[in-house]
């Protein structure tokens, strides 16, 4: 393979690592929103005691989003812990992800098995409000590690 032919397997390369960069994070982002907004409507149907069975489908949802969790934070991706910029492809998902990647896992499983105890929670038709606040503090407890504010 000649120079200018390497060159420009290796440049298309790394702007595909680019695109698939960009592409994780407009999923991370898009995931966490739509977990937002699982939230918000199991809080609605809690509030005005309505049917809790279709909540199932909602959880089931959330927890095969957390399933791969942990793989939507490549280290290209992280920002160092330092005052916010707008530069393309910065968050606030912090580096100490990429430091401590056990943690991390660690914090996911947490979220994995409050969903775990929602859902059988939501088959029984037992969702509290207390339940959907124990799951907004497991979502606080990894952002105090691993989210800039």
């Amino acid at each position: 393979m000649n120079v200018l032919a390497y060159a420009g397997a290796l440049a298309l390369g790394l702007a595909g690592t680019a695109f698939a960069q960009g592409d994780v994070i407009a999923e991370r982002r898009a995931g966490l929103r739509a977990m937002g907004q699982h939230l918000e409507a199991i809080g609605g149907v809690v509030q005005s005691r309505g049917d809790q069975a279709p909540l199932v489908a909602r959880i089931d949802q959330m927890a095969a989003f957390y399933q791969s969790f942990p793989d939507r934070f490549p280290a290209a991706s992280l920002t160092p812990p330092v005052a916010q910029g707008t530069g393309e492809g910065q968050t606030r998902s912090l580096a100490a992800i990429d430091a401590n990647r056990a943690g991390f896992q660690q914090a996911n499983a947490a979220m994995l098995t409050q969903l775990a105890t929602l859902k059988t929670a939501a088959e029984g038709g037992r969702v509290t409000a207390e339940m959907l606040r124990q799951t907004g503090g497991t979502c606080d407890a990894c952002h105090q590690s691993y989210r800039a504010r």
